[in-house]
């Protein structure tokens, strides 16, 4: 059963981790200025956007 409930929820949080680890490398690159200019919540929002897209990637229905 591949597309049980914790299945899902496991790819939620491997999602949820993966874009977090992303915004992260991508802050590192950024200039300092840049980075004290941008708010948090762009990045909290950004690491949101990524999360559901890949959960909605990875957590399709089998057809």
């Amino acid at each position: 059963m591949r597309n049980n409930l914790l299945s899902r929820a496991l790819m939620g949080i491997a999602a949820c981790a993966v874009a977090f680890f992303v915004i992260l490398g991508v802050m590192a690159v950024l200039p300092r200025a840049l980075q004290d200019a941008l708010p948090d919540n762009v990045l909290g929002g950004a690491a949101v956007v990524l999360a559901v897209a890949a959960g909605r990637r990875f957590a399709r229905r089998a057809r």
